[in-house]
This record gives structure tokens, C-alpha cells and sequence, in this order.
């Protein structure tokens, strides 16, 4: 009897620590998801400049009306850079590109220059 609930012992052991293993494996499996998620999201973000420690052009500073007829002109241009008009009250700001860099942000103020000759880099 006593070597039966010794080989019982045994048994339970074994099976409370492949149970354990096998849980902290699923474990792993879940946290490297989240983690990917996670590494996903910030791309993402970046690449949309969703932080504020970005450089952007401020093509205009103004009225509503100046704003919208620049923002129309640039929309005009071939240039791609995202534009965002921002409202500080009581004026407008017309704001292209996000940089994650100075260096960036005067390569592309270069190419702005051409059609906005008064434009220059800020960081909001």
C-alpha cells in the first residue's frame, strides 16, 4: 500500500509540473503576441507622426480664408506630405509632413520652398 501511494505521489507531481510548463509556455505565447502588437502599434503611430516630438513646415499663419486658400494650393501640388490645418485661437495654422528628424524636415522644407517660399520648420 505504502509503495502504491508513493508511485500515486509521483504521478501527481509529474502531472502538476507539465501542467505548469505547459501554462507557462501559453504564457510566453501571449505576452510575445502582445509584445508584437504592441511593436506594431508604435510603427504604425510612427509612421502616421502620432508624437508630438515630430518636426513639421508651417506653410501659413492666419485667417481662416488665407488658410483654406493655401491649403487648396498645396493640395494642388504634387507634393505628398500629410497636411493638418490647426486652430489657435483667433488663427490658423496650415502645417505639412511629420520628421522625425531636423535633417528630414529640411530636406523636404527645400522642396516646399519652391511653391511656399515663406514656410520654415517648427516643432509644436
Amino acid at each position: 500500500m505504502h509503495k502504491h501511494l508513493n508511485s500515486r505521489i509521483v504521478v501527481t507531481v509529474a502531472i502538476l509540473m507539465l501542467s505548469s510548463i505547459a501554462l507557462a509556455q501559453h504564457s510566453n505565447q501571449v505576452e510575445e503576441t502582445k509584445i508584437e502588437s504592441l511593436i506594431s502599434k508604435k510603427i504604425s503611430m510612427d509612421k502616421e507622426g502620432k508624437f508630438k516630438d515630430r518636426y513639421t513646415i508651417q506653410l501659413f499663419y492666419g485667417e481662416i480664408e488665407g488658410a483654406k486658400k493655401i491649403e487648396a494650393k498645396y493640395k494642388a501640388s504634387p507634393m505628398t506630405w500629410e497636411s493638418n490645418l490647426e486652430y489657435e485661437a483667433p488663427n490658423f495654422k496650415l502645417w505639412v509632413g511629420s520628421y522625425r528628424n531636423k535633417l528630414q524636415a529640411e530636406r523636404a522644407l527645400i522642396e516646399i520652398k519652391k511653391e511656399f517660399p515663406n514656410a520654415f520648420i517648427l516643432k509644436p
